[in-house]
């Protein structure tokens, strides 16, 4: 079983990282790229609105069939190791409730960094959550998806400690099945 990462180890290490690999000037994305970064945000944009007009049960299946690959991959502590990741992001999605979201969830996640690298996209988004004591805190959630053929092919992710699984509201990630 995986140890699972602290949200602030997560930040820090990005950061680190961006300010010594950084280049003198800012590498501009190529065409592919940007296509790349647009889709991984249009999927996200399309999985906010679901979850926000409660719809995610109606509409998960189209969303699925739109953004995400036939044989898509999902690379998550506690996904199925066997079986269709696509259909089991559908069969997740499709359990949600419908109904708004609750408060401290009704925002969506804020955006940190949206990179493309060739066929490789990282989105790193922040939180707030809500915790044992009724406040709510910052978390950081790191996804990174290889894109094929237009559409979302791999996705692995590291979501902070304090989330047992999936953020409420976000239990729609790409191929989340279950806590861990």
């Amino acid at each position: 079983m995986m140890k699972m990462i602290n949200a602030n180890k997560i930040g820090a290490v990005l950061l680190a990282g961006m300010a010594f690999s950084a280049p003198a000037m800012a590498a501009t994305n190529t065409p592919t790229e940007i296509s790349n970064k647009k889709l991984v945000a249009d999927f996200y944009q399309a999985l906010d609105a679901a979850n926000a007009s409660g719809s995610m049960a109606k509409q998960a299946r189209q969303i699925a069939e739109k953004y995400l690959s036939p044989d898509y991959t999902q690379h998550q502590e506690g996904a199925p190791a066997t079986g269709n990741a696509r259909e089991a992001f559908i069969r997740n999605a499709q359990a949600t409730p419908a109904g708004p979201l609750p408060p401290a969830m009704q925002k969506p996640a804020t955006q940190v960094a949206l990179m493309a690298d060739g066929d490789r996209v990282i989105l790193v988004t922040s939180r707030d959550i809500p915790t044992a004591t009724g406040s709510t805190r910052p978390v950081f959630i790191f996804n990174m998806f290889r894109i094929a053929g237009g559409k979302l092919a791999e996705h692995w992710d590291a979501l902070p400690s304090a989330i047992s699984g999936p953020p409420p509201g976000a239990q729609n990630a790409p191929g989340a099945t279950a806590p861990r």
